[in-house]
């Protein structure tokens, strides 16, 4: 019978290919010296590096490893340091699963290990339907990848505080937005260069004596080449200029229509434009945004030598959005008249710095809330304004609020007297929906925040949403706060707390279905904290109620009233009378939004109770 010790070192390093990298290092090693040194071999990792993990923190410098030698780079390391990585990563989300206790610290653990968590989350993400916590795991494997998106995207707006403004960069800050809504899809800020770059190369590859134009042929050639290729501008405006993706470079680069706002279309044109070694920047013309494209040094737009050395470049307009041809500066200083500008109107039409392009994008987003916020709930229109391609579509409106609140706070200087005007509305919107990123603010915001409490001539004291520190204590406070257990002792508190833990049930008077989350049988007082107060059924309802428990007065005077806290899609624990309650048996009632953020508190769904099987059992131990 043949041996494989018959066969040549290089059809035993093809079989090693075909073989899983743990096969190899605890097996195929192990046979003999001769596959201990074809399974050590340096190719054979770089190999396995490559198809086990796709996504590297930056630090590895991998893409540069790969253009290496394969002898310079140990490779094997690099595999068994991403494996060990994938480890840690998988018993600190198992301990974020078990108990609620030390849960934000675990979760900016796998946070701060970056893109090198981003394999196994994605996994953790799609895992299969029959796990037992299936509706846990994927929301806190997509809350940590969410979270790494968001970090990112901060890290890259974070460039930008106390350096000179540049229109520099315009690329990656403009995506970043794309990452707060990003969730499990491919389209990071890497594709996004990758895409710009590839418009670039196909542009020259389409153009072979791009060279011997002048650059206003340039120009002029790429902003009709753009358009002709669908790259910019939209349909039907008047019906889709506020949609959510429009406002987002990489939606726009990546989906068939590439619709974008005039800001976007322009970014777009800039972008490819510095990749084809023009000088170009966004022009923020009031209310459209255009594009300008400077002469090279020493030479005009035509390609003629410079009449009067050391004079400013010229420049030359053009709105990618909208047009084929060059707008003239008369035409857009007689636009400048209409509008009422007469003193300083020349400063939109020079380059617009990067950070005043980021804050009026974040100006378009609100501005597409406010136009959702207005339109019929449920109707064709509303839904189509914030469809993306993945995630829930509520969800990613606010996510698409949340990043431009925190553009504002990063693009604006913290010398600015009124740097914290938006402050108190951010923090409370973080504590709130997003107190997993507590690892960002920690390390980007807080500094700022220090910086600019220091600048001010005249400190005050600030309370509450007003203090950055304030507000991490806290969370960090509840983090580590042990469970209050409440059990179903008596059978009178059998009798008269009627609902469980997990129960779908629709409000009698309000009509949205939620799902429960706590319960206390005297009063609020027992209720999990923070919760939402809602006025009971004699009172309206309040929408954005504080964080707080019932007063003494409301417990003397309801000595007996039962209440529930339940999730609903826009509040975590909404309190509820027990009398507004109408349990529900329908599955097909429940919103999909509701299976998502389900995972925060319930392990998985049984369809045939029509019940959320509970994952907060040191907190009702007996639910």
């Amino acid at each position: 019978m043949a041996s494989l010790d018959a066969f040549p070192d290089e059809i035993i390093r093809h079989i090693l290919t075909f073989v899983s990298p743990e096969d190899t290092l605890g097996s195929i090693q192990l046979l003999s010296r001769r596959f201990h040194t074809l399974g050590n071999e340096s190719l054979l990792w770089k190999y396995y590096c490559r198809i086990s993990f796709v996504y590297w923190h930056p630090s590895h410098g991998f893409q540069e490893k790969l253009t290496a030698r394969a002898s310079s780079v140990n490779w094997k390391k690099l595999w068994l340091t991403r494996k060990m990585g994938n480890t840690h990563v998988a018993r600190l989300l198992n301990g974020v699963l078990t108990t609620k206790v030390g849960q934000l610290k675990k979760l900016q653990q796998i946070c701060e290990q970056g893109y090198d968590a981003k394999d196994y989350l994605l996994e953790q993400c799609h895992c299969p339907d029959s796990a037992d916590d299936v509706l846990a795991r994927r929301y806190y494997a997509n809350s940590a990848l969410d979270s790494i998106h968001r970090g990112i995207a901060v890290e890259v707006w974070s460039g930008y505080q106390g350096a000179a403004l540049s229109a520099r960069g315009l690329d990656r800050a403009v995506g970043a937005f794309d990452m707060f809504v990003l969730h499990d899809q491919p389209q990071d800020l890497d594709y996004i260069c990758d895409s710009l770059n590839s418009l670039a190369g196909q542009f020259r590859e389409e153009h072979p004596n791009l060279e011997e134009l002048s650059t206003r042929q340039k120009a002029l050639a790429l902003v009709r080449w753009l358009r002709a290729n669908n790259l910019t501008g939209m349909e039907a405006p008047d019906i889709n200029y506020r949609n959510l993706r429009n406002c987002l470079m990489g939606h726009a680069l990546s989906e068939e229509g590439h619709t974008s706002l005039p800001i976007v279309s322009s970014a777009i044109f800039c972008c490819v434009a510095e990749r084809l070694g023009m000088r170009s920047a966004c022009c923020a013309f009031p209310s459209h945004v255009h594009a300008s494209v400077f002469a090279p040094p020493g030479m005009s737009l035509d390609g003629a030598e410079e009449e009067i050395p050391g004079s400013d470049l010229e420049s030359m307009y053009l709105d990618p959005y909208g047009s084929d041809d060059e707008v003239t500066l008369d035409d857009l200083r007689s636009r400048l008249v209409e509008f009422g500008w007469s003193l300083g109107s020349e400063a939109f039409l020079k380059a617009t710095p990067v950070p005043l392009i980021v804050a009026r994008l974040a100006q378009n987003i609100k501005s597409s809330y406010s136009a959702v916020e207005l339109m019929e709930r449920g109707g064709d229109n509303e839904i189509e304004m914030k469809r993306l391609r993945a995630g829930d579509p509520d969800l990613n409106l606010e996510a698409a609020v949340y990043a431009s609140m925190w553009a504002e706070l990063l693009m604006k200087q913290t010398s600015s007297f009124h740097w914290d005007a938006n402050l108190d509305s951010f923090l409370n919107k973080f504590a709130l929906n997003w107190s997993e990123d507590a690892w960002i603010v920690e390390k980007y915001l807080a500094p700022l925040y220090d910086s600019f409490i220091a600048s001010q001539p005249q400190q005050r004291l600030r309370r509450g949403w007003e203090n950055v520190r304030a507000i991490m204590n806290m969370l960090q406070n509840l983090d580590n706060r042990q469970p209050t257990v409440n059990r179903r002792y008596t059978q009178e508190i059998h009798s008269r707390v009627l609902y469980r833990i997990g129960q779908v049930f629709r409000h009698k008077r309000y009509g949205y279905i939620g799902i429960i989350n706590g319960w206390a049988a005297n009063g609020a007082t027992a209720l999990p904290t923070p919760h939402y107060l809602t006025t009971d059924e004699a009172e309206e309802e309040a929408d954005a109620a504080d964080i707080g428990t019932d007063t003494p007065q409301e417990n003397a005077q309801w000595p007996s009233k039962i209440y529930y806290t339940c999730l609903k899609p826009s509040v975590d624990r909404l309190r509820v009378d027990q009398d507004n309650m109408e349990i529900i048996t329908n599955p097909d009632l429940i919103p999909s939004s509701l299976f998502y953020l389900a995972g925060k508190f319930f392990k998985r769904f049984d369809r045939h109770t029509c019940t959320f099987v509970s994952n907060i059992k040191e907190y009702y131990p007996d639910d």
